[in-house]
């Protein structure tokens, strides 16, 4: 099948057409389709298409894995995207998409061909021009689509194709014919036939000026001889011909002499070359003048400018034929690259000049929405394009701010009215000003280590965790193949007993041949090895409070024991058994075998809870990074003789109030209350400690 198609697509000889197996127009016998072709000789129809091909590649095509509670993260290296980037050895992807827009404008269709690999995924993707394909449904109208034909010409016998094996992109859907799209330019075929023929009547005007200049013919109707009229003739000709134009003719008998032709004025087809502009720019969603039609110039002398028409151009001409591809493209290509639950394309238009002004509108708006408390920092993000992940699901809100019931009158109180609070019977003590300075040194030493520190904890997390992917495949690998005995007609997951094997009993094995233990175990060393250095950054900041530098050996071995029991905290096996079950269950309903199975039983333990390895092992690094500093902070300040601590509580967290937020920055906690307070932290929790020395020291 691959040769063949292989073929067929280097021998391509495709006759043009329009609009193959359209109904007659209404109210009219004349074929206007047929008598315009293809379309691509009309400059009334190219130049439009021709501004959304240029305009396309400026987007960027990416691809988002949306996790189960909506965070977001892009897939920069997704083989899809490298597909249509090098989609076949002879073009590349603005080739590739500058004809999947020709097509969808013209057509409302248009096609690109796979042609897979030995593994099965598609290796190249070709396009085919839209007059070469024809979906089609079984004979008996019980399926919808059940293959497409496809023509390549060159005396190449039409070819029956899967439809697993063609990305068909349509506009909308035709009522005449529902598998297909309907043609944007289908209702503006009158006016580029009114365009071509009125560049036709002019041209030829002016290529055969056979049409006599001027006419000379004897007064009162007086004969002439043949001789005489055609030595007149060339008598004209040479004595008023090239330089000699403009001479004064003066003639030996009474003569008539007139002017024949078509006065330029009368040449005049502006009117309706601009209706047929408007109303095909306008079928396309392109200002007219965005293009450079005379047409649509009239509209920027009225208030529009050519930014704003730009700009106008992008929404309704560009972008929504790039979602409508993104959304086929989730549908018929990515899933073929294997797990595609959560993954979603679209294009990002951070870098389109064009649209620059919108973009920077729409981050002030949203910057705003976030400094007020009104969306989370984590839908902010999402707004503008960006990655998102646990460790932004968090209001930022005034911390100063009141809660007022609504009708009633504000209290008049600022910020800087409102007195430092004052421990109550049973409540904390607070730290002075002047303490609380010489903390926030210590603090502020502290948060600008955390970056590297979590990218250096998420560097060791991925590798462990792809381990983990790659050995749960492995164990389920025989299993799997001695349970693929599936016939191809069966239902997925029946054997050919037609009994259905459990899944109970195959996450069972796996997990036995996997080796949870030793997988425990690697990851606890990974935890120590991260709090061991989190302990020695510390130590290095615990110089700026006057403490040594120094890390004791007993504190570090604290550190690294600590360390190792947050480990434990994380359920391993109940995490890889969930991700067994719900690959199996989603693998089976696919009809996918043995090593599909075990592809999808990689990405799905190797992601976890979250679905992606790249947020699983971020969500960790923040977590485990803040949380070893807090309790390196304890244990280093209680070797060196400091029993208590200033709590620095950098913005509200969640499930905290106001009064509690307040109550607990500034406060002084024993080491013993410290350790249990970083213990219950939220993960997304900006807690931290510093050692607090004694009363008045600065």
């Amino acid at each position: 099948m691959r040769k063949w198609l292989s073929k067929a697509l280097s021998a391509m000889r495709h006759a043009p057409g329009w609009g193959a197996m359209r109904l007659p127009m209404t109210r009219t016998r004349y074929d206007y389709r047929k008598a315009i072709g293809d379309g691509l000789d009309a400059s009334v129809v190219t130049a439009p298409i021709q501004w959304i091909q240029r305009a396309l590649p400026e987007a960027r095509l990416t691809i988002h894995r949306v996790g189960r509670n909506g965070l977001r993260e892009e897939v920069a290296d997704h083989p899809a995207l490298r597909l249509i980037a090098r989609p076949n050895a002879h073009y590349g992807d603005i080739a590739l998409w500058s004809g999947t827009v020709l097509s969808w404008c013209l057509d409302g269709n248009a096609y690109w061909l796979k042609v897979r690999n030995g593994l099965g995924r598609p290796g190249e993707l070709w396009y085919v021009p839209h007059w070469t394909m024809e979906p089609k449904g079984s004979d008996d109208g019980s399926e919808f689509l059940t293959h497409y034909i496809y023509r390549p010409g060159g005396g190449i016998a039409p070819m029956r194709i899967d439809p697993a094996d063609v990305v068909h992109f349509r506009h909308g859907i035709d009522p005449r014919n529902p598998r297909k799209g309907i043609p944007p330019l289908d209702g503006v075929v009158r006016e580029i036939f009114m365009d071509l023929e009125s560049s036709n009547f002019v041209a030829s005007l002016l290529r055969n000026m056979g049409v006599p200049g001027m006419v000379l013919s004897p007064k009162s109707g007086g004969q002439v001889s043949d001789d005489d009229v055609k030595a007149t003739k060339a008598w004209i000709d040479q004595a008023f011909g090239g330089d000699r134009r403009g001479k004064p003719l003066v003639m030996g008998a009474p003569t008539d002499v007139s002017q024949f032709g078509f006065n330029p004025q009368q040449m005049n087809m502006s009117e309706a070359r601009d209706i047929a502009e408007e109303r095909v720019c306008a079928a396309l969603g392109i200002p007219a003048a965005v293009v450079g039609f005379g047409a649509g110039l009239q509209s920027t002398k009225v208030g529009a400018t050519m930014t704003e028409l730009i700009k106008l151009a992008w929404r309704n001409g560009v972008l929504p034929v790039g979602r409508a591809f993104a959304d086929e493209l989730d549908r018929s290509l990515v899933p073929d690259f294997g797990r595609a639950e959560g993954l979603k394309a679209g294009w990002d238009t951070s870098e389109v000049l064009a649209l620059s002004d919108d973009e920077d509108k729409l981050t002030t708006r949203v910057m705003s929405q976030v400094a007020g408390g009104l969306i989370t920092l984590a839908e902010g993000r999402d707004a503008l394009g960006w990655d998102v992940d646990p460790s932004h699901q968090i209001y930022l809100r005034p911390a100063m701010a009141l809660e007022t019931p609504a009708g009633s009158a504000p209290a008049a109180r600022s910020s800087a009215a409102l007195p430092a609070p004052q421990p109550k019977s049973g409540q904390k003590a607070r730290a002075t000003p002047a303490q609380r300075r010489a903390g926030a040194a210590y603090v502020r030493a502290l948060q600008q280590q955390e970056d590297p520190l979590q990218k250096a904890m998420e560097q060791r997390l991925l590798p462990y965790f792809a381990g983990l992917g790659r050995d749960a495949a492995a164990a389920a690998r025989p299993l799997l193949a001695a349970e693929d005995l599936t016939p191809k007609d069966a239902p997925a997951g029946e054997t050919k007993s037609g009994e259905t094997k459990s899944s109970d009993l195959v996450v069972a094995q796996i997990l036995d041949a996997l080796g949870i233990p030793a997988h425990r175990t690697a990851l606890q060393r990974v935890y120590e090895g991260h709090y061991l250095d989190v302990a020695k950054k510390v130590s290095d900041a615990a110089g700026l409070i006057g403490l040594t530098a120094t890390l004791p050996d007993p504190v570090a071995r604290s550190i690294v024991g600590a360390g190792g029991r947050r480990a434990g905290l994380i359920d391993l096996e109940a995490q890889t058994r969930k991700a067994l079950f719900e690959a199996l269950a989603d693998g089976r309903a696919a009809g996918e075998g043995a090593e599909a199975l075990a592809t999808r039983i990689s990405e799905y333990v190797e992601g976890g809870p979250w679905t992606a390895p790249g947020i699983r092992a971020r969500t960790i690094a923040r977590t485990e990074t803040k949380y070893a500093q807090n309790i390196s902070t304890v244990e280093r300040a209680k070797a060196a003789g400091v029993q208590r601590f200033v709590v620095f509580d950098g913005r509200l967290g969640p499930g905290r109030s106001l009064e509690e937020h307040i109550a607990r920055d500034g406060s002084i906690v024993t080491a013993d209350e410290a350790a249990q307070m970083a213990a219950d932290e939220h993960p997304n929790g900006t807690l931290s400690f510093a050692p607090h020395f004694g009363e008045g020291e600065d």
